[in-house]
Parts: structure tokens; C-alpha cells; sequence
């Protein structure tokens, strides 16, 4: 988002295993991420993003018309609420679980591969050829899905093949690519996800 609009920022990483106190006074859930704005906190992904798209108006990522407004945050609230917090599921899940879980990641995965057969295509993002913040918020999930087959053995089916398409049109972006985490990050991010008997067996 902040790549896309060429806005100078400073990242601070913080491990979630160990959040210091002075992050917890900024963010009240312990969530990042945390934006620090002309002395304003704000936290939440999906309002962050609102709230640059606002300050920060050109290029604009939010559509023009009301009703194409809504369905984006329609998307949004499904990557938030379903999507993201489906991997999460998964990489947590106990042996005996893991078939609800990924039964309940792609339940997720056919609403989000029915809008984008809604929109018609092959288009190279949700909303055609303009860059949104429905790409900029599903982007990160996507980038999350390559850790499911080294840690749990799960791959996204190929069934789901125009989310796969909008994957790929996603990661060559160039302010997608200059924000991508390697995989082997990835894994240290999230290895800790997994239950430790799960890990043990491996």
C-alpha cells in the first residue's frame, strides 16, 4: 500500500512471541500492523488502508462508484474474516483437525473465486486492469499460502484456477515485489504456528 503510493515510511519489526510494552500501549489488540501518522495511532489493516487511501488520495485505490466501494470492502472484510484467518487455522490445527480446517480455508476460497468469475476476465486484478486495495489486502495472504505445503503438507488446488491467475498477476507487481517476504522468512515467521507434537513428529 505504502510501496503503491510512494509514501516514505520506516518499518519497525516486531516479534509476536515476545511484544515489547511500548507496543502494546500503541496497539490495544497486540496486532500489527500499527501505523504512527502526524502523531495519530491507528491499527487494523483494512482501516490503515482506508485512511491512506484518504491522506494520500493519488493514485487512488478505492473504486469511484459507491457500489463498487462496497464490494470492495465486501472482499476485504472476506479476506480479513475468512481467508487470512483460514491459513492461520491451518497451520495450527492438530492432525485430527486439519481436514475441517482446509475444508473451511477452500468453503472461503470458492466465495472469493465466484466474485472474481463475477467480474469477468481474464483481467490481471480484482477491479481489471487498475491496482485496488482488494489486490493490496489479499496480496499478503496469498504471499502466506507458500508456507502451508513445507509446514502442514496443504496446497491450494489447482481448481481455484482463477485465484491462482490473480496470484501470479499480483506477485509481478513491482511494488508487490518490493515488499515480498522470502519463503525462508516466511517459515520462521510461522513455524511457531504449528502445534509443538505436530512439529516433534515431522
Amino acid at each position: 500500500m505504502l510501496s503503491e503510493k510512494n509514501i516514505p515510511f520506516d518499518v519497525v519489526e516486531i516479534n509476536l512471541k515476545d511484544k515489547p510494552d511500548w507496543f502494546l500501549k500503541l496497539s490495544p489488540y497486540g496486532k500489527v500492523p500499527v501505523l504512527e501518522h502526524e502523531g495519530h495511532v491507528l491499527f487494523e489493516s483494512a482501516i490503515i488502508n482506508e485512511y491512506l487511501d484518504e491522506v494520500f488520495p493519488e493514485p487512488a485505490l478505492m473504486p469511484g462508484t459507491a457500489v463498487d466501494r462496497a464490494l470492495a470492502r465486501i472482499m476485504i472484510d472476506l479476506c480479513n474474516n475468512q481467508v487470512q484467518p483460514g491459513v492461520a487455522n491451518i497451520l495450527r490445527a492438530q492432525p485430527e483437525q486439519l481436514a475441517e480446517k482446509t475444508a473451511a480455508l477452500e468453503a472461503a476460497l470458492e466465495r472469493v473465486e465466484q466474485a472474481l468469475d463475477q467480474r469477468g476476465g481474464p483481467t490481471p486484478y480484482f477491479f481489471g486492469t487498475r491496482f485496488s486495495l482488494v489486490d493490496a489486502t489479499y496480496f499478503p495472504t496469498f504471499e502466506r499460502f507458500a508456507v502451508l505445503s513445507p509446514l502442514r503438507g496443504y496446497t491450494v488446488p489447482a481448481r481455484f484456477e482463477k485465484i491462482h491467475r490473480w496470484m501470479t498477476h499480483l506477485a509481478s507487481r513491482a511494488s508487490v515485489q518490493s515488499q515480498a517476504i522470502p519463503l525462508q522468512q516466511l517459515l520462521a515467521n510461522y513455524e511457531g504456528f504449528v502445534p509443538e507434537s505436530v512439529r516433534r513428529s515431522a
